[in-house]
């Protein structure tokens, strides 16, 4: 269990800030995604430290998926805000700037996700 101290550590601190703020400040919204991330830490670290260390996958090639993922992830991300700033520029859709933002983040979040995927299926050359 050692691969799983690092995890747990700061899956905690986080778990601890989120319920700081949600005591103290009162900020539900930031608090409770705090609490969530920490938990996500947590159980991430849980399912990695009982993984057999012939399952965990070798750096290099993740290094490498991670590093084409993030970089189409971030042209595909751009792409869509272009063509949002557009759209509503030409034929107005009324966001407010929460609306975009938060469509924009989910783009970007789940196109690395699904390149990930890709890449770890595919390969790279």
């Amino acid at each position: 269990m050692k691969r799983f101290r690092d995890y747990f550590v700061v899956g905690s601190g986080i778990v601890f800030l989120g319920m700081v703020v949600l005591a103290v400040f009162e900020l539900t919204p930031l608090g409770m995604g705090l609490v969530l991330s920490g938990l996500m830490l947590i159980f991430i670290g849980v399912y990695w430290a009982r993984k057999p260390k012939t399952e965990i996958p070798s750096d290099e090639r993740y290094l490498r998926i991670n590093e084409k993922a993030g970089f189409n992830a971030f042209w595909t991300t751009i792409g869509i805000l272009a063509v949002l700033v557009y759209v509503d520029f030409y034929y107005p859709l009324n966001l407010n700037f929460r609306a975009f933002v938060t469509m924009v983040w989910f783009v970007g979040m789940f196109s690395f996700i699904l390149y990930r995927f890709y890449y770890d299926k595919k390969g790279f050359k």
